[in-house]
């Protein structure tokens, strides 16, 4: 199942042991909430397509004391409701869960206005406000073991993500992040669904001599020597590699490094067709990765030898 249906999957055993839980939905469904809908209809309301209105019912059964979700589809719940995000979650702290469908470019075909290209940026306002990409299932089922009822939190469900890669002992999200693979010249960081991309290259790159250490995550340990290349389904402006270049200034920690992300060319509308073609476009598919991230390495291990040399 795709990781929105293991989270409310989660939810609804959750619910059947007795977690006080209420689903707030801005007149949207998903075929893991059939159940929850038939058993416990008393627990879950349609507000229409109103977000504003989501969050702001959602706060106000929250401070109820009831463990609230507002489920929504993205990027409405965050840029037509970003006030109530910014005051009820934000400053309030209310511990609501949002749940988006859709990050990224998952629903490119159906335009810029179904693209939440720049929700990471808006979210990353809000340092109250703890946002989970899952790439896994487990990790969509340990945000609703771990997260609800907590703290405010933001998930970014990609509708094309399913299966399970981790132990649910190493999902910590104070921590953040996933490693995978030893310490190398080369880290690459990234999450949601291009991180599946770049781990089945890892041989492959392996072969052309450039050994990878994979973080999946949104909070970094760093060394400081070697290289860091971020990939991100995101605009770069205020994405996952302004995130990393801040910790590094923040650190004084003077390391190589190269952001890829989503960008338009001169014709918008082929951006929209669907995100495989755009990926294309790109060199971001992942027959295409490989290569990409062979071309960066070179560029960012020249930067640095040049930079030595000076």
């Amino acid at each position: 199942m795709i990781v929105r249906d293991a989270y409310f999957s989660e939810i609804y055993e959750l619910t059947k042991l007795g977690e006080d839980i209420v689903i707030v939905s801005a007149d949207l469904g998903a075929p893991s909430l059939d159940l929850f809908r038939r058993d416990f209809p008393q627990r879950f309301i349609s507000v229409g397509i109103a977000e504003q209105n989501l969050l702001s019912v959602a706060a106000g059964i929250a401070l109820a004391g009831k463990k609230v979700i507002a489920f929504g589809l993205n990027p409405f719940p965050v840029t037509r409701a970003f006030d109530q995000m910014r005051n009820l979650l934000n400053n309030l702290q209310i511990p609501i869960t949002v749940a988006a469908l859709n990050s990224g470019s998952c629903s490119a075909e159906c335009g810029y206005t179904h693209m939440p290209i720049e929700d990471f940026a808006m979210v990353r306002t809000l340092p109250h406000v703890c946002m989970v990409n899952p790439s896994d299932e487990i990790i969509a089922k340990e945000a609703a073991k771990k997260l609800l009822g907590k703290k405010p939190v933001f998930l970014r469900f990609d509708k094309n993500i399913s299966g399970y890669r981790y132990d649910e002992e190493i999902i910590n999200f104070s921590r953040g992040f996933v490693t995978i693979g030893l310490e190398s010249e080369l880290s690459i960081i990234t999450s949601g669904n291009i991180r599946a991309s770049v781990e089945n290259i890892l041989p492959k790159l392996k072969m052309l001599g450039i050994d990878v250490k994979l973080i999946d995550a949104y909070a970094f340990p760093f060394d400081k020597k070697g290289y860091i290349l971020t990939i991100e389904d995101n605009v770069l402006s205020g994405g996952l590699g302004s995130l990393v270049l801040e910790i590094l200034s923040d650190n004084h920690l003077n390391i190589p490094i190269k952001r890829l992300g989503l960008s338009f060319g001169n014709n918008l509308s082929e951006c929209f067709i669907n995100r495989d073609l755009w990926y294309e476009k790109l060199g971001f598919s992942e027959k295409q990765l490989c290569e990409t991230i062979r071309k960066s390495y070179l560029e960012l291990n020249k930067y640095d030898n040049n930079k030595k040399k000076i």
